[in-house]
């Protein structure tokens, strides 16, 4: 039987969001100045709270990608990621002891990969974007993977299988459904890595 660790990627595994430092990485100037007025929009969307996350990432996602090549070197992006370490040296303890990895994250599949593939992890569970083949649509597959959608994704991941253990990471209540799920969950703040207690 196997063991696991469900983690979040953003402000979990890192200390900033992966997703705005992506964004800006791939940022061409066009597109930036074609859509400011929108993007001023919606942030005047999402500090009126008429707007959340999710919601925040597939406009900017259609905004942004519309038309990306789906396979395309990312560069030295992952060399400027903010990790945190701590919960890099605690996941990296439980590998030792046999635990298997896994990424759960409401980011993109089309840069999350390669996150994923750089830690040496066992794989990802992440927002799935669609492609025509050759570029990105700019649309996703179903639902941003946060909040229910992450216990639900992990079910259909471990399929019939019970693991002999499950532990969970997370930084945000997107996280809370996850950390309630597994066995053993922690909440990660910059500063510290504390027992999860709902």
């Amino acid at each position: 039987m196997s063991k696991y660790i469900f983690t979040d990627l953003d402000g979990t595994l890192t200390l900033k969001d992966t997703y705005i430092k992506f964004i800006f990485n791939h940022l061409k100037f066009g597109i930036a100045m074609k859509n400011g007025l929108k993007l001023l929009g919606m942030g005047i969307g999402y500090a009126a709270k008429m707007l959340n996350d999710d919601d925040v990432k597939k406009r900017t996602f259609s905004m942004f990608f519309r038309g990306y090549a789906k396979e395309q070197s990312l560069g030295n992006f992952t060399d400027e990621i903010v990790w945190n370490h701590k919960v890099l040296e605690r996941i990296e303890e439980k590998r030792k002891e046999g635990y298997k990895v896994i990424i759960v994250t409401a980011s993109p599949d089309v840069y999350v990969k390669h996150i994923c593939n750089y830690l040496g992890y066992d794989g990802f569970i992440s927002t799935v974007t669609c492609d025509d083949g050759e570029f990105l649509t700019g649309k996703f597959d179903g639902e941003v993977c946060n909040f229910e959608q992450k216990p639900k994704r992990i079910k259909a991941f471990l399929g019939e299988s019970t693991p002999k253990h499950t532990i969970s990471y997370g930084n945000s209540s997107g996280d809370f459904a996850m950390l309630r799920f597994c066995d053993e969950s922690y909440f990660v703040n910059k500063l510290d890595i504390k027992r999860f207690e709902d």
